[in-house]
């Protein structure tokens, strides 16, 4: 039965402000949790249903983490969901430096001023679709550990390294050609980009000034004539990647 504390302790991990100060997050549901061995990311406890514990049994106990049998109601109490799915586990934020990011690894996705906590868990899932491993957020970006983009990521969250920075210093140092997202860029379809880091801007505002001056080329996406004025900044990401990764 789990303590008040613990419930407490887990519900805490809904705000940044705690997420922080402890260094944890949450991950929900059995397909994200069954992610995360193997990855980078550390969990730390699992709070889980007798029937998912005993279909995965042996999987956590190597891991050493922390392995709690709670009920439905229980379950309820420290979800994030409305529905809650089974298992919920706590893990600790990985420690991630950019200086880890080769120029040799291939392209990278780099976000400006992103704020929706689903956009960026879709950007996070769609560069796995499209392996990416890197992305890099301005540190005004939405928090990756917030429970609305970890949950948006589908268990990309494990495989997909999402690092902070400030993208003026950031781009001003890397060597690979960089590819800004703007309503007046070159078509991407005429345009024939590889390997690079791939801006995409903020869901209203684009890109910062500072942050588009270091712009080898600058590319758009054109419309068939539509009605709306912008595209959603997942979206955006997906056509780029798409074009960006074919042969």
């Amino acid at each position: 039965m789990l303590s008040h504390n613990q419930i407490k302790f887990i519900q805490s991990l809904k705000q940044i402000k705690f997420r922080k100060e402890l260094e944890l997050f949450v991950a929900e549901g059995p397909k994200i949790v069954k992610e995360l061995p193997g990855s980078d990311i550390q969990v730390k406890a699992v709070y889980a249903l007798e029937e998912w514990l005993d279909e995965n049994k042996g999987k956590f106990e190597y891991i050493r983490a922390e392995i709690n049998r709670v009920t439905s109601k229980e379950l309820e109490r420290i979800s994030n969901l409305s529905t809650p799915n089974k298992v919920l586990a706590v893990c600790h934020i990985p420690e991630r430096d950019t200086e880890e990011i080769s120029d040799e690894d291939g392209s990278v996705i780099a976000l400006d001023g992103i704020r929706d906590p689903g956009n960026l868990g879709t950007i996070i899932r769609t560069a796995d679709w499209f392996g990416i491993r890197s992305i890099i957020c301005s540190d005004d970006c939405v928090d990756a550990y917030n429970p609305k983009v970890v949950q948006s990521t589908m268990g990309s969250i494990a495989r997909v390294k999402v690092y902070y920075a400030d993208l003026d210093e950031y781009l001003s140092e890397s060597k690979l050609p960089v590819y800004a997202t703007v309503m007046e860029g070159s078509s991407i379809w005429d345009a024939k980009p590889g390997k690079g880091i791939y801006v995409i801007g903020n869901e209203s505002k684009g890109i910062r000034a500072e942050v588009l001056r270091h712009a080898t080329y600058k590319i758009s996406i054109p419309s068939s004539e539509g009605g709306t004025e912008s595209l959603n900044a997942a979206v955006a990401t997906g056509i780029i990647m798409a074009i960006a990764t074919r042969e």
